[in-house]
C-alpha cells in the first residue's frame, strides 16, 4: 500500500495551446496549488474511488489503466470534483504515482501519461503539472513534464477562500483570449493581490462574474483572498510541496 498527497490546483490565468503532440499541448498561464490536498491509498488491484463513492468511465482514469496498468485507487478530498479545484488531475497525478510505486513504471513516463490523459479528456490543460510542482506556478511553456517549463513564484504565505457554486464541465471555461499570452509572461512576479485583479478581468472578459471583492469566478467556485466574514467557505493555504508519498 502507497499514500500519496495531491495539491489542489486552481488557475488564475490560463491560454491553451495545442501541438502537434499530446506531450507538448497544454497550457501557459498562472496556477496556485493549494491545501487541503487530496489523499489517495493506492494498492495493487483495480477501480477508483472518491470519498468512498466508485468514481465510473473517468475517461482520464481508463486511460491510464490502459497505458500504465491497473491499480486500485482510494482517495479522499475536502471538495468536490467537478468545480475547478483540479481534482481530474490530482486523481491523474495519484493514479501515475501509484502506478510508478506499485507496478514499477517510470516516474517521469508515468507523469507524462498522467497529463497526456487530462489533456485528452479535455480536462486540466495545466494540471498536472503545477501539482508536481507545487506552490504558485507560472506555466511558462506549455506541455507534460519534461516538456513544459514552470517558474515557482515566491508568495506562498496568502490565506485563500473559495465557496462552491454550480459543478461545470471543463468546455465552459477553455479561453482563447489572446491578451492572456502577453499577460502571463509579465506577471510571474506579480504579487498575489494584482495577480488576483487580473484574473478578475480574465474570468469576467470569460462572462464569469464575482460579486466579492479580492476575488475571482473560476469554473463553478469563487476564489477570494481575505476572511470573507459571511456565508459558507473552505479555507487554504498555498501547499509548499509538489504531488508526493507521504
Amino acid at each position: 500500500m502507497v499514500l500519496i498527497r495531491v495539491p489542489l490546483s486552481v488557475s488564475l490565468l490560463w491560454y491553451p495551446v495545442k501541438s502537434s503532440t499530446v506531450e507538448q499541448s497544454g497550457s501557459i498561464g498562472i496556477s496556485m496549488t493549494l491545501e487541503p490536498s487530496l489523499i489517495a491509498e493506492a494498492k495493487r488491484g483495480e477501480g477508483t474511488l472518491l470519498n468512498g463513492i466508485p468514481l465510473m468511465e473517468m475517461p482520464n482514469i481508463k486511460f491510464l489503466q490502459e497505458k500504465l496498468g491497473k491499480v486500485k485507487i482510494e482517495a479522499y478530498s475536502r471538495v468536490p470534483l467537478g468545480y475547478g479545484y483540479g481534482l481530474s488531475g490530482a486523481l491523474s497525478v495519484a493514479y501515475a504515482i501509484a502506478a510508478s510505486e506499485l507496478l514499477g513504471i517510470d516516474e517521469e513516463r508515468a507523469l507524462v501519461a498522467a497529463h497526456e490523459s487530462e489533456i485528452i479528456s479535455g480536462n486540466g490543460f495545466g494540471d498536472v503539472i503545477s501539482q508536481i510542482s507545487g506552490g504558485i506556478v507560472c506555466r511558462k511553456k506549455p506541455g507534460a513534464p519534461g516538456y513544459g517549463e514552470v517558474v515557482r513564484l515566491h508568495d506562498c504565505s496568502s490565506v485563500i477562500y473559495s465557496k462552491v457554486l454550480e459543478k461545470l464541465p471543463t468546455s465552459t471555461i477553455i479561453s482563447g483570449l489572446d491578451w492572456v499570452k502577453d499577460v502571463v509572461v509579465n506577471s510571474c512576479n506579480l504579487p498575489l493581490q494584482d495577480l488576483f485583479s487580473i484574473a478578475r478581468k480574465f474570468t469576467e472578459d470569460l462572462g464569469f462574474i464575482s460579486p466579492y471583492p479580492l476575488s475571482y469566478r473560476k469554473k463553478g467556485i469563487i476564489v477570494k483572498i481575505g476572511d470573507p466574514k459571511e456565508g459558507v467557505w473552505t479555507l487554504h493555504t498555498i501547499s509548499r510541496f509538489g504531488a508526493s508519498v507521504i
